[in-house]
């Protein structure tokens, strides 16, 4: 008796369909939740690993530009203008844009090589088309190896063979 009670507890759980349906909605829930922790934690990593790399100013800094720009006084007259300094910079700004527009025109003055076009696909007779040299090259390498390399009767018997039928297929036979 104690050996057929061992090999029950042994034996994998049994579940009814609602039970397994259970069991299943819980490991989605389980999978689902430690993907979205998986993801919370690399963009935590990625952010902490961004501050290290960006140096931040103190906050001293903005403080000390914001006074200095609320003791610059306004000139009166420039209401609803632009200050001057802001001004000129624009223009200086315009200036570069249209020197790069002048450049980019002069560039464009080149001629351009034209595309060939080709109407698509057309088919291709093979029995037209030359073989390679490549072949023939290899075929008199193999040929001077066959001559220096000792070889039993039957790998030299295939070796014929074989050159018969590259010969066969049209590849070696035409020039």
């Amino acid at each position: 008796m104690s050996g057929r009670e061992d090999s029950d507890s042994e034996a994998p759980e049994e579940f009814t369909a609602e039970q397994a349906i259970q069991k299943d909605e819980e490991l989605t829930s389980i999978q689902k939740e430690n993907k979205a922790r998986v993801v919370r934690e690399v963009k935590e990593r990625r952010r902490k690993w961004a501050e290290k790399l960006t140096p931040r100013q103190p906050r001293q800094n903005k403080n000390i530009e914001d006074a200095k720009e609320s003791e610059t006084p306004q000139i009166p007259e420039n209401k609803g203008m632009l200050p001057d300094d802001i001004v000129k910079l624009l223009a200086a700004n315009e200036k570069k844009v249209f020197s790069s527009d002048s450049e980019d025109e002069q560039s464009d003055k080149k001629p351009r090589k034209k595309k060939s076009k080709q109407s698509g696909m057309e088919p291709v007779i093979l029995n037209e088309i030359p073989p390679p040299p490549c072949l023939q090259n290899s075929l008199e390498f193999l040929k001077k190896r066959k001559m220096q390399v000792r070889r039993s009767s039957a790998v030299l018997d295939n070796s014929n063979q074989a050159l018969r039928f590259i010969s066969a297929s049209g590849l070696f036979g035409k020039k």
